[in-house]
């Protein structure tokens, strides 16, 4: 007689091969973090096992409290008991939630993040692609923290993913934000995140009409030594007489003319197809109804993203040879 396999073993085993990478990195971080000291008694459960159960949480799109008694209790704790290097039981819902709060743990995920990053390599791009992508919440949430924003004509609420890739897919800076904060603020950001990781070699940043400001195109000089490739946005102006003293828009709209500044502009899809591909692979296009606040968004992106990166990595997958 057939025994049939229920919806959450299946779903286990079918991502068993990406817990166990996942999990062996959260192991590494784990051993390299430093104890602080601590007032009172000493804590039952390291910041890698605090971590280790999130991570297990996003991975298979599940409330922290369900993901507790799942595998304190559920049909999960099989593979519990058999994978987890643990002697101990399953911290509690408030202390995973409390926990969760504290600097060590968003030091470990970082460091976790880095880590993954750091595995599927960093190849040599002359040229990155900057834009955002919509996290929806829906029109009738409660959350004070997600916003209105209209594109397209249409108006959308929630947050926004802000990414700088390459056009192997590979992402080298991201940032969350309500839905309505404008995309060049953000974007300074990414740019200091590219240049603080030593990176070399680029030498175009490509992005839409949205990222095209003067003060954004020298920042990108000045840190990256690379230009801003952006189509002009006039913002109501009637004249040109701006290009006198606006060389950064200048020279990108010049290049812009040229077959090859044409060229740059197409390969601002491959951002999209990350989006798509990320977006797709962590179902976050419309936010489950546990995440809510730009903390937990934040903490619950970063999640997706680990548990993508070993996705990633474990398919090899480039988004140059992807139809």
């Amino acid at each position: 007689m057939l025994i049939s396999v229920s919806k959450v073993e299946r779903s286990v085993a079918m991502d068993g091969r990406l817990w166990t990478r996942l999990y062996r990195q959260i192991r590494r971080i784990g051993k390299s973090l430093r104890v602080r000291a601590r007032k009172g008694r000493p804590r039952v459960y390291g910041t890698e096992q605090v971590l280790a159960v999130w991570a297990f949480a996003a991975l298979m799109d599940w409330p922290i409290s369900v993901a507790q008694r799942r595998l304190a209790h559920g049909a999960a704790g099989w593979w519990l008991r058999r994978h987890w290097c643990w002697a101990v039981k399953v911290p509690s819902v408030a202390t995973l939630t409390r926990r969760a709060k504290l600097p060590d743990f968003r030091q470990a995920l970082r460091a976790l993040l880095r880590r993954l990053r750091g595995l599927l390599g960093r190849r040599p791009h002359t040229r990155v692609v900057m834009d955002s992508t919509f996290l929806l919440t829906g029109s009738y949430s409660r959350d004070p923290e997600s916003r209105w924003t209209c594109h397209g004509g249409k108006w959308f609420r929630g947050y926004a993913l802000h990414a700088i890739c390459d056009p192997s897919g590979a992402l080298w800076a991201w940032h969350v934000t309500s839905a309505n904060v404008q995309e060049m603020k953000v974007a300074r950001r990414l740019v200091r995140q590219v240049a603080a990781t030593g990176s070399s070699g680029i030498r175009w940043v490509v992005a839409d009409t949205g990222y095209d400001s003067e003060p954004l195109h020298q920042l990108v000089r000045r840190r990256l030594a690379a230009q801003l490739v952006a189509p002009l946005n006039l913002r109501g102006a009637k004249t040109d007489a701006w290009r006198a003293r606006q060389p950064g828009r200048d020279a990108s709209d010049r290049l812009l003319a040229t077959p090859q500044g044409a060229a740059l502009l197409e390969e601002r899809s491959a951002i999209e197809r990350w989006n798509s591909w990320f977006k797709g692979n962590s179902h976050v296009s419309m936010l489950p109804y546990h995440v809510r606040r730009l903390h937990r968004v934040r903490r619950w992106i970063d999640l997706k993203l680990a548990v993508f990166f070993v996705h990633q990595y474990l398919l090899e997958k480039d988004l140059t040879t992807a139809a």
